[in-house]
């Protein structure tokens, strides 16, 4: 269990969108991001459990693969209106990430959408190593 009180917090920024994600490891940092992020649009607590995607992402250094994680699960919205609720990391490295993400296609029924997020900024992006383990800062334009 990680040492920060909470998994991720929203702050506000302009007509954007932070979030700031934390995690013992990278591996719990990066499905930390996700789930804000994913819960930033709809409520995780409202997303079954019905599909699930492997996803492959590259970078050059760990902000890098950050971004095009989180940018790869915004495709995934945007192409398949997909939401996604639990993220299981198969390996991770300084530069490749292999995963599996479930959830469930966007339901108007059932689903809250409050943000549509367009992309992960590289503005201000960085993840810090603490005493207390792994925190990302990670905008987003919606």
């Amino acid at each position: 269990m990680s040492k920060f009180s909470k998994p991720y917090e929203v702050f506000e920024h302009t007509a954007d969108v932070g979030l700031h994600a934390y995690g013992q490891n990278l591996t719990e940092l990066f499905i930390h991001a996700a789930q804000g992020m994913e819960d930033l649009m709809v409520p995780l607590e409202q997303i079954r459990i019905a599909t699930n995607r492997e996803i492959t992402v590259e970078g050059h250094d760990a902000v890098s693969l950050l971004i095009a994680w989180l940018n790869e699960l915004i495709f995934l919205f945007d192409t398949e209106y997909l939401l996604l609720r639990d993220f299981t990391i198969d390996s991770i490295t300084a530069t490749q990430l292999v995963a599996h993400a479930s959830g469930e296609p966007y339901d108007a029924q059932r689903h809250e959408l409050s943000s549509a997020i367009k992309a992960v900024t590289w503005h201000e992006a960085a993840i810090n190593f603490t005493d207390q383990g792994y925190q990302a800062r990670i905008i987003f334009d919606i």
